[in-house]
């Protein structure tokens, strides 16, 4: 058995299909969405979204603790799924936090310098350390050709190096 996202996609103008991915997909069929977005595109991506019933939740560290208090969020907003738009850090929360509130998770990356976008691994800092702590992989992976182009030079070239 070989696990894997439930749908990838990956093309120009992908982020703007996202609610359609959650409807066809069956992944959110009500449209109570959580998204978590980063510090860097996350909330000019978020404000572009078509997800009305959608909240936002901005995500600024790369660290257990962040990863809890999101999941926490995520326990007591009855949400179907959660987005996590953004870089590495984004998405390692929002994979931990929608494990700890036992949702899907869909990564939606806005840079390719991280090789965790759709593994089972959530590499947090905690306690001067960062471990890779298991987590369930992302059940969609939506990637937009022209956010990740429009990333930092030295973001698109780590993501280079990281292929």
């Amino acid at each position: 058995m070989l696990p894997s996202p439930l749908a990838i996609d990956v093309r120009r103008g992908a982020i703007a299909s996202l609610g359609s991915v959650l409807a066809d997909r069956r992944i959110a069929t009500e449209g109570r969405i959580a998204v978590a977005v980063g510090p860097g595109q996350g909330a000019h991506i978020a404000a572009d979204l078509d997800l009305p019933q959608c909240e936002v939740f901005q995500v600024d560290e790369g660290t257990v603790d962040a990863a809890t208090d999101l999941g926490k969020k995520l326990r007591s907003g009855a949400y179907e799924a959660v987005a996590g738009i953004g870089g590495g850090k984004t998405i390692d929360v929002t994979k931990f936090a929608a494990t700890m509130a036992g949702i899907p998770m869909v990564a939606v990356a806005t840079n390719l310098a991280h090789d965790g976008i759709a593994s089972p691994v959530s590499s947090l800092e905690h306690e001067g350390g960062k471990p890779s702590i298991g987590v369930t992989m992302p059940i969609a992976v939506v990637i937009d050709v022209d956010y990740v182009q429009a990333a930092p030079a030295h973001l698109v070239r780590s993501g280079i190096g990281d292929v």
